[in-house]
């Protein structure tokens, strides 16, 4: 995969600095050579560590790449005490960047319709994953002040994406998959719809459970940061046996992130 040169050239006219934190920078991927150590860094995390479905082209590369990577803006955290090499990854796909006809990674499982109703800018986020030997805080701190940064200077209106839990058992995930449901399910006009060829559950056959739905301990650090800033969740969970995860799709209005003054601006400029 090799990143088309207009893209670097698009890149320049947005609001992306950059961040440091110890050892560790943070901004967008600036060429080929570390879009390639992100994607090397997805396949070990998201393939290899968690079982994921792996194909010939993956084993020979061992890289993780689909169509999406040659539009998206590729946030990389660098180690400077190791070369500069890619420690931390997320992909951010922005909806003025799809092709034509082109959708998001999400709608491949979910409709969204209501939500590209409703927003005029959105922003796809995925394929998060920090190196195991740096999963002490910094580097997900890192990406995700970065990323909310980009999210407010850039003025999107919404960001949106998956929650994904390792493994394809669902029955292992009732407690925080009721949880979500009952405390950050989406509104029925913005609710992301499993489409009919993928294999989902609904969440709510399981979360009147007794006992279910109390338990918050579980959540994952990146998720408890969406939902510290008002995100939502489908009424369905997804089961990928190619990625070896349960998950859900997630919103989160920009306007509840960054106060009614980013929603003003954001309204002038899209209606």
């Amino acid at each position: 995969m090799a990143i088309k040169p207009k893209l670097f050239k698009q890149m320049t006219k947005l609001i992306a600095g950059s961040m440091s934190a110890g050892r560790y920078d943070v901004r967008l991927a600036e060429s080929d050579a570390e879009v390639i150590d992100a994607q090397k860094l997805r396949y070990r995390v998201l393939y290899k560590e968690s079982g994921g479905t792996v194909t010939p082209q993956m084993l020979n590369s061992e890289q993780e790449e689909d169509e999406w990577d040659e539009i998206a803006y590729h946030v990389v955290v660098l180690d400077r005490r190791n070369d500069n090499h890619v420690v931390g990854t997320m992909r951010l796909v922005s909806s003025t960047a799809l092709k034509d006809a082109q959708q998001f990674y999400t709608e491949h499982a979910f409709d969204i319709t209501g939500l590209r109703a409703r927003y005029g800018k959105l922003l796809e986020l995925s394929r998060a994953c920090v190196s195991p030997d740096g999963r002490g805080g910094a580097i997900l701190m890192l990406i995700w002040k970065f990323t909310m940064q980009f999210i407010e200077q850039n003025q999107y209106d919404v960001m949106l994406g998956c929650a994904s839990f390792k493994g394809t058992d669902y029955l292992e995930h009732t407690e925080i998959l009721s949880y979500l449901y009952d405390k950050h399910l989406a509104s029925p006009e913005l609710m992301p719809i499993p489409k009919p060829a993928v294999h989902s559950v609904s969440i709510k056959s399981f979360s009147e459970t007794p006992g279910k739905g109390k338990e918050r301990g579980k959540v994952p650090t990146m998720l408890r940061g969406y939902l510290k800033i008002g995100a939502h969740i489908s009424d369905h969970a997804v089961i990928d046996p190619v990625f070896n995860t349960t998950f859900v799709a997630i919103y989160v209005d920009a306007s509840y992130m960054f106060g009614s003054n980013h929603a003003l601006v954001n309204k002038s400029v899209h209606h």
